[in-house]
């Protein structure tokens, strides 16, 4: 790996940022923290300290328009993404953006726009821990002779996140994550990469919740707490996804993938891939192989930074989820909207994404 220095600023460093991409960072040689910009001058001089930043800025635009940094990472919530994704590609800087990428699939639309007209430059959307940690198995497990053609899929991902009655989160705030519901797009994504998209689905959505109080104020609660989706995949495969934020019974966070002479159970709480055969009879079995409890480390801020240095180099580059990729995830976060609106089916390909990725720039994987 070459360590020529890449300066990197960043809008919105919290939770995730903290957690994993600043750390990430750090472990990375030549990379050199210039701006950071958060909601608040004291938030942003705690970041400084903490991790090193150069300076502190209190305008996200400024952030953008300094010509002595190379990337943006972009930390806010979603309602912002868009909007300085936009104005970073325009001001030449390469972008890595927080999951959840935008609001709906319109910003997502305009978001790949503006890649596509700045192709030597590195846009990348936050991947799903899921997919990083287990994609490299899983994909070995679907193609295996033990596991066969794929036949369905099913969902589950049941928590109480949403039941607190005297907390309300940003993602529970359709002006702050639009369409955006619990890890409805981490699934999606990580869907996508291992099975295919939906052709068709239908979903109903429900807010049980409806309104909470918070230090003495009503707040009302427009993100639905509860979703369930059916529809089949582009190779006509069944799927079937049940999320829930307020579970009282029961915490579950899992994928099965259902093949023709197997079934993979890829369970997220357990951290562990599982492989269960079918029986002899054709039956579903119960006895089952354990493929990996470990995963794949997490390398997305490593990967984000190579990419950068070869498009330096004028090569091509490879990052996963692109903004193309990544706007799979906002089509189908559309979709469920739209459906449960219309309370019937619709098709994914009434939300087209024109044209190719230009050909002199990056590739996503």
């Amino acid at each position: 790996m070459t360590t020529d220095p890449v300066r990197v600023s960043f809008v919105g460093a919290g939770g995730i940022c903290r957690q994993r991409h600043l750390p990430g960072l750090a472990r990375i040689p030549g990379v050199r923290l210039a701006a950071v910009c958060n909601r608040s001058a004291e938030s942003s001089a705690r970041a400084r300290a903490e991790w090193g930043f150069e300076g502190i800025e209190t305008d996200w635009r400024r952030v953008v328009d300094d010509p002595s940094i190379d990337a943006v990472f972009i930390g806010t919530w979603p309602y912002l993404h868009r909007e300085i994704s936009i104005a970073a590609l325009e001001a030449g800087k390469h972008v890595f953006c927080q999951a959840r990428m935008c609001m709906n699939w319109p910003e997502a639309v305009e978001m790949v726009q503006a890649a596509d007209a700045h192709p030597r430059q590195v846009h990348m959307v936050c991947p799903s821990p899921f997919r990083v940690r287990w994609e490299p198995t899983v994909k070995l497990a679907l193609a295996s002779p033990e596991f066969g053609a794929l036949v369905s899929v099913q969902v589950r991902s049941l928590s109480g996140v949403n039941r607190d009655l005297g907390q309300v989160s940003w993602r529970e705030q359709k002006s702050l994550s639009g369409l955006n519901i619990l890890q409805v797009g981490i699934f999606a994504e990580t869907l996508h990469a291992w099975c295919g998209e939906y052709g068709e689905l239908t979903a109903r959505t429900r807010i049980e919740i409806p309104e909470k109080r918070v230090a003495g104020e009503v707040v009302a609660i427009d993100v639905p707490q509860v979703t369930i989706i059916a529809g089949t995949l582009a190779g006509g495969e069944h799927c079937t996804e049940h999320h829930s934020g307020v579970a009282t019974d029961e915490e579950c966070s899992e994928i099965v993938v259902v093949g023709s002479e197997g079934r993979l159970k890829v369970d997220l709480l357990a951290q562990q891939v599982l492989l269960i055969p079918h029986l002899p009879s054709g039956e579903m079995g119960t006895e089952a192989k354990l493929l990996d409890k470990e995963g794949q480390p997490w390398q997305v801020e490593a990967e984000f930074i190579a990419a950068i240095r070869a498009a330096r180099r004028g090569e091509s580059w490879r990052v996963s989820p692109d903004f193309r990729e990544g706007a799979r995830y906002m089509r189908k976060m559309q979709a469920i909207h739209d459906s449960a609106l219309k309370g019937d089916f619709v098709s994914l390909a009434d939300y087209p994404l024109a044209g190719p990725p230009p050909s002199a720039g990056g590739e996503s994987r």
